[in-house]
């Protein structure tokens, strides 16, 4: 049995007595801002009636609040006590605020300060029967707490609100009380029951304990009588047995409730479950099953309140879409969420990484910070600790300072509560990011500083200013073997990819009319009209469905990256739904409410995230035709049990779906918790004359998990060289004084290629990936660490069907053959151009910039043909892609096409 040390605070969060009178709190109240008095409705933040300064500008780094205040609010309402309630002791219970002060009838009540937890007064006798005045000072001022960054506060997310919000009432306390009640379970179904009894005299009492199932058939009970001294606070312990009990976990989300009653005084009831979530060596484990975390970050987004929900069905419906993708982990950066996220995770079997509210530095003469966060951990573990959802904990996001110190917090809340596994912070120590012997599990984007080959890096995209070149997506030449072992191999733990992904998608100007609560969408207007100007609007829904496949494809390398990791821990995507601020990153699949942007299909995005995933290794996307086709055979299983016998069905098709082959593996047993080799694939390509695009498929049959990947096929002879020259009535030049003269002429067909130095400031760098993040954000972070920034473009826009394309298959969007053309590419600024005139592959700029950006395009001249291909195809020009594009433009310059 795991040690069990009390807790000092003395309430219990998760239910309410049966026996004790409640006034409910909510309704109108005055409220007083800066000399003006309004009325208000409660719960509710003052941004949500209509109270505040009104936004004038049109913020462009954030969705903007309709109405913002920051500073005190005076709550003010008269409220009728009861008879009943003279001379009894009453608590004032807030679910959440900020920092507080109550008074009753003009006298002073206290003040809290927890912005993770509820503030709940005891306000003893203050409150007299008949007409009574109480006063709520609520303070949103950041500087009242030392939260540094936190998203508990965050204007980029759910706004720095001044309110109440959830539960909000006065209770008549007991007479004898129960208080901070402590479930610790066990595999075998026995129960250990702490919990603190508070009484006002000296009486025996009766403790009903029992436990009933999910159908609330009762499946343990017990009786015990305890004696209380006057005015005395006694801490208990007892300890039930479930028969044959059901374990909680992601796969069967079971839950029993336990009831607990001083007859005539008190009742509370608690849901819980029995899991058993602990490190095996360098995996996490839920009772005894390997777990593997596939996490999306959770900054508190909720556009129509401007705060995070306090209603269980909201969290469910965000929880339950969200597990449709695949994932089973959430992870709230910077702060700890309401109970309600806590419930609907139990409810739906989602494994929660609550934080601290720091993004911050430790120092050992900051006690204030210090003593917050120590007793707000207390707090966040009293509250929140008996759910079983709440599997794992840290100190905050990318913290710095003295680690002792974390150290010291982290112990003691082990200490206090060791049914979670802690890590001191996510990503501590930003620019080298290391473990400590204290954590649990290692959160974090590397092992230790970068390095030029990536060997450390924990995720495969980053922003300029933090990994040369962007990433291993973005600077590796791509194929689907690579994986993060050599970051991982020193490790002895769990390791979790920290904000994987933030890949940008353009702008959907379609949420400027969802956004009809206390958020705007004014930064989308701004966007928008800046497409507007560029002569771009039109494209807006292309650009969007183009940059977003690119996303999609760079979250499925991510993703099944970490999948190929053998004893990796997980990923948390930065992130599934868009984050509103911090420059606006529409980082996610899904936008701010949880609504498909339709880039990517629920189905093919199952394909690679999901508890069973196929997977293929292969070495590279591009092939020859005088190649074999070959590798790997994988299943990663982290699903709910170990399954055989299985058969893997492999087949290649092409274009039209005929199958080319066609291969069936028989597979003994796929394994739990490890990636399974299932076996070796191989395919002759000589079949094919001309260029062509494959697709490989693997599939475990009667079952839906299933995933494939686009391969390239091309001829091994090319009759034309890639260099400079005339090919016929084809002249091709890197000059730029020749170009200069042709394009004067207008009478010739010529493909120029031009020297990226003779036009570096008419053109923008090569991305394969989207842009990062925000481009205005990341590219003044990179100028000011004096690193090159990121060129800023969000892939390439095209139509498959332009007769350029007859000998280059291609998709609308980036895809990976696209990857040695783009790398070695200046795509040229065309915005001096028509406006209605469009670049056979155009490069979608940002939504900051709006260039019009040419990688091929063609110049409008009257008897020739000029082509203008900005990519440097010289200093690629043995790939087997790069040539079948050459002698692709070759063949339109040289057709009347």
């Amino acid at each position: 049995m795991k040690k069990i040390i009390y807790f000092s605070i003395l309430y219990s969060f998760f239910s309410l007595s049966v026996f004790a009178q409640k006034i409910d709190l909510s309704g109108k109240w005055n409220v007083t801002i800066n000399s003006e008095r309004h009325m208000i409705e409660l719960p509710g933040s003052l941004s949500e009636n209509g109270i505040g300064t009104p936004a004038k500008d049109s913020l462009t780094n954030m969705l903007t609040e309709g109405f913002s205040f920051v500073g005190k609010a005076s709550y003010e309402r008269e409220i009728v006590i009861p008879e009943s309630y003279k001379n009894k002791p009453v608590e004032l219970w807030m679910e959440r605020t900020k920092v507080s002060e109550v008074f009753i009838n003009d006298a002073f009540a206290g003040m809290q300060k927890s912005v993770s937890t509820p503030h709940v007064y005891n306000i003893g006798n203050l409150l007299k029967p008949g007409k009574n005045k109480i006063k709520i000072m609520v303070d949103n001022t950041k500087n009242r707490l030392p939260l540094g960054g936190s998203h508990a506060y965050s204007e980029h997310t759910q706004t720095n609100w001044n309110g109440i919000l959830g539960d909000f009432y006065l209770r008549q306390i007991p007479e004898v009380s129960l208080n901070n009640i402590f479930i610790n379970t066990e595999k075998n179904g026995i129960c250990n029951i702490f919990f603190v009894l508070n009484a006002s005299d000296y009486r025996k009492v009766n403790i009903q304990v029992l436990i009933t199932d999910a159908k609330g058939k009762t499946v343990s009970k017990i009786k015990n009588d305890f004696h209380i001294q006057n005015n005395s606070t006694i801490k208990q312990q007892l300890q039930l047995k479930i028969p044959d009990p059901q374990l909680w976990d992601e796969h069967n989300h079971y839950l029993y409730t336990l009831k607990i009653e001083i007859p005539g005084m008190d009742s509370k009831e608690i849901k819980f479950g029995i899991r058993d979530f602990q490190v095996r060596g360098k995996h996490l484990s839920n009772n005894n099953r390997i777990v593997f975390l596939r996490g999306k970050h959770e900054g508190g987004v909720f556009p129509l309140t401007g705060y995070p929900s306090m209603k269980k069905e909201d969290w469910k419906r965000n929880m339950s879409i969200a597990q449709s993708y695949g994932i089973n982990h959430y992870r709230f950066h910077s702060w700890t969420p309401p109970r309600a996220a806590f419930e609907a995770a139990d409810e739906l079997g989602v494994f929660l990484q609550p934080e601290l509210p720091l993004w911050g530095k430790y120092t050992a003469t900051d006690t204030v910070l210090f003593n917050y966060m120590m007793t707000e951990g207390e707090r966040i573990m009293q509250t929140f600790g008996n759910h079983p959802s709440f599997v794992m904990f840290t100190l905050g996001n990318e913290l710095e300072g003295d680690t002792s110190l974390m150290v010291k917090v982290v112990n003691q809340l082990r200490a206090m509560d060791d049914r979670h596994l802690y890590a001191l912070g996510s990503n501590n120590f930003y620019w080298d990011p290391q473990t400590h012997p204290t954590e649990d599990f290692f959160v974090a984007m590397r092992n230790g500083k970068a390095q030029t080959d990536m060997s450390t890096d924990l995720r495969a995209s980053f922003s300029f200013a933090d990994s040369d070149g962007g990433g291993i997506i973005n600077c590796l030449k791509p194929n689907s073997e690579r994986n993060f072992s050599k970051a991982i191999h020193s490790l002895n733990k769990p390791v979790i990819g920290h904000e994987t992904g933030q890949d940008q998608i353009v702008p959907d100007f379609k949420e400027i009319e969802a956004e009809k609560g206390v958020l705007q969408a004014r930064n989308f207007s701004v966007f928008k009209r800046r497409l507007e100007c560029a002569g771009m609007i039109d494209q807006a829904e292309r650009f969007l469905k183009s940059s977003g496949a690119l996303t999609a494809l760079c979250y499925k390398e991510e993703i099944e990256m970490a999948l190929r990791t053998p004893n990796f821990g997980g990923f948390q995507l930065l992130d599934l739904q868009d984050y509103p601020g911090q420059g606006t990153a529409l980082v996610g699949i899904l936008n701010a409410f949880m609504n498909p942007k339709n880039v990517i299909s629920l189905d093919k995005w199952k394909e690679f995230c999901n508890d069973v995933v196929p997977l293929a290794r292969f070495k590279k996307y591009c092939w020859k035709n005088n190649e074999d086709f070959t590798g790997q055979i994988e299943i990663a299983h982290y699903g709910a049990t170990s399954f055989s016998p299985a058969e893997i069905v492999c087949t290649l098709q092409d274009q039209s779906g005929t199958t080319i082959i066609s291969k069936t593996f028989s597979s003994q047993e796929i394994v739990q918790g490890k990636i399974n080799l299932v076996g070796n694939f191989d395919c002759p390509l000589k079949r094919f004359l001309q260029p062509e695009m494959l697709t490989l498929t693997v599939s475990i049959s009667h079952t839906s998990y299933k995933n494939s990947w686009n391969i390239w096929v091309y001829p091994s002879y090319y009759k034309r060289e890639i260099k400079e020259g005339a090919f016929g009535s084809v002249s091709i030049t890197r000059d730029k004084s020749v170009f200069e003269k042709i394009k004067i002429e207008g009478n010739k067909r010529l493909l120029y290629i031009p020297k990226h130095e003779d036009f570096d400031s008419l053109s923008v760098g090569g991305l394969f990936i989207t842009d990062f993040w925000n481009y205005g954000m990341f590219h003044g972070i990179a100028k000011s660490v004096k690193k090159e920034p990121s060129p800023g473009t969000m892939g390439i826009l095209t139509d498959p069907s332009h007769p350029l394309f007859d000998s280059f298959p291609t998709d609308f969007h980036t895809n990976w053959q696209w990857w040695n053309i783009i790398k070695n590419s200046r795509p040229m600024i065309l915005d001096e151009m028509p406006e209605k005139y469009l670049p056979i592959v155009q490069v979608v700029d940002n939504f900051d910039r709006n260039h019009k950006l040419g990688l091929i395009y063609e110049l409008p001249v009257t008897n020739g043909k000029i082509l203008v291909c900005a990519s440097d195809l010289f200093a690629c020009s043995e790939e087997p892609e790069v040539l079948a594009l050459w002698n692709s433009m070759m063949d339109y310059l040289s057709e009347n096409k």
